[in-house]
């Protein structure tokens, strides 16, 4: 038997044992001495948490995975993502250690997507015991989704897990938690490259409110100012303080989005390239007027003369033709 401990912070509950039947979640308490010593670290508390999991085999991993551990450090991401995903709050897995069937042990080194760097993060990911049906049913949901292995949910999944281990404090501008967010939505919902603003907020809204449209509208609006702000950063503008304030104000309401945006799309979107483009297309996709006025702002951006004669030319040969 192969057994997994992974030392977990950021949880609050009243419980003592959080029981998922795969695996447990209980706090270190006075175990801390023990755990430091399997973790190799003094970085254990007796106020963290600890997840324990047992595998009678060893599920197989990607290609050049050691024999001993295959799988295992991607199941226990996965737990870690779907933990993310059903609900607000930053749950974070600091460490991972592998206690092999001969005794052997050996530690996960920290990586972008489980380390301790949110460590003492707000919101705490607040649990309870009779959540964990709750939560095994959601996470079944959603590794049976038609698109739980598609490429382009991999990608999502991966910046959702980089967003989920940094702090994220709008305060003191920690704000790159946003970037990684805005990545992820692109990856599911925007594989086109241009009108990205729109599509990315009108497809958002259409997959959480596809019958509500004082929602949509809500939410285009919600999402076009995380993507704005979103935009403002990458283009090397700092953090206003009006942007600063709202992110203060709606962190919580950003985190609830873009999982309500994933958890649809993993759920309604095709696995297939092409078949996704078409869903997503139908949703919403820029109208001839859109691209049109386009068209014209940019023909207005030019600023010589025989230039714009020149493109007024082209544009009157190619009415006429």
């Amino acid at each position: 038997m192969t057994q997994v401990l992974v030392l977990v912070r950021n949880v609050q509950s009243h419980d003592q044992r959080l029981d998922f039947g795969e695996f447990t979640i209980s706090p270190v308490g006075h175990r801390f001495s023990e755990l430091r010593d399997v973790f190799s670290s003094n970085d254990v508390y007796q106020s963290d948490w600890i997840l324990e999991k047992r595998y009678s085999v060893v599920p197989p991993g990607p290609i050049g995975s050691s024999g001993n551990v295959g799988g295992i450090p991607n199941d226990i991401e996965d737990i870690l993502f779907l933990f993310r995903l059903y609900k607000v709050g930053d749950i974070a897995f600091a460490r991972q250690a592998t206690i092999l069937p001969n005794g052997d042990k050996l530690n996960q080194y920290p990586y972008r997507a489980m380390n301790a760097l949110n460590s003492n993060s707000v919101p705490v990911f607040e649990f309870t015991q009779e959540e964990c049906e709750s939560w095994k049913a959601f996470a079944n949901g959603i590794r049976q989704s038609q698109s739980w292995t598609a490429d382009w949910f991999d990608v999502a999944r991966r910046f959702i897990l980089y967003a989920g281990a940094k702090e994220f404090n709008p305060q003191w501008d920690d704000v790159d938690r946003i970037l990684d967010y805005a990545t992820a939505l692109e990856a599911a919902i925007v594989p086109e490259k241009d009108y990205n603003t729109r599509r990315i907020s009108r497809r958002a809204a259409a997959l959480i409110a596809p019958d509500d449209a004082a929602e949509q509208e809500i939410v285009v609006k919600f999402v076009k100012k995380v993507y704005d702000i979103r935009s403002s950063i990458v283009h090397g503008s700092k953090l206003s303080d009006k942007s600063r304030e709202w992110l203060f104000e709606n962190s919580g309401q950003v985190e609830l989005r873009v999982r309500q945006v994933l958890v649809a799309a993993v759920q309604r979107l095709p696995a297939g390239e092409e078949d996704r483009r078409t869903a997503l297309a139908r949703m919403y996709d820029p109208t001839d007027e859109d691209r049109g006025e386009s068209a014209f702002q940019k023909f207005q951006e030019i600023r010589t003369e025989e230039v714009r004669k020149a493109i007024a030319a082209k544009i009157t040969r190619l009415v006429q033709d």
